[in-house]
């Protein structure tokens, strides 16, 4: 089960430690508790820790506060085979506040790529400006990403 953890406000991963980077392609409206109802951007990243084991966390990013909200799983360090049951948990808790999602494949991209996606993704660094939206330039709307547009209309 995924639990907020009000002391992680981000994820100070490095590009070789993260597994899986799986993104909303939709922002639904959702009620945190203690924090006023607004449109999300979801996030799943699974990590490789140091010691082997992997851990899933699951983050919401609100725009207008610019802050993140991070959950983590009871397990939070998890073996090979428990991998793959705790992301499946994690995409149905996205998906059950109504997030459409979208695997990056983030070990298939080139390191580039891969870097630029941790730079805009708001979970890998600490918290942003209110109103600041991931995944577009400071000051750009998301209708003008046109990856995150081309990834929406391949939804459907």
């Amino acid at each position: 089960m995924f639990q907020p953890e009000p002391s992680l406000k981000w994820v100070p991963a490095m590009r070789e430690q993260v597994v899986a980077v799986v993104e909303s392609i939709n922002q639904p409206q959702v009620s945190i508790p203690g924090k006023a109802s607004q449109q999300v951007f979801g996030h799943l990243v699974g990590i490789r820790n140091g010691n082997g084991s992997f851990s899933i966390f699951v983050a919401l990013h609100l725009p207008k506060s610019g802050e993140n909200v991070v959950y983590v799983h009871d397990r939070r360090q998890l073996s090979v085979d428990e991998y793959r049951d705790v992301e499946v948990e994690g995409l149905q808790f996205l998906e059950s506040m109504g997030f459409m999602l979208d695997n990056l494949n983030f070990r298939n991209l080139s390191a580039d790529v891969q870097d630029n996606t941790l730079k805009r993704i708001p979970l890998f660094s600490q918290p942003r400006p209110p109103g600041e939206a991931p995944g577009a330039a400071p000051g750009a709307s998301a209708a003008q990403d046109p990856a995150r547009l081309a990834r929406l209309l391949a939804s459907f």
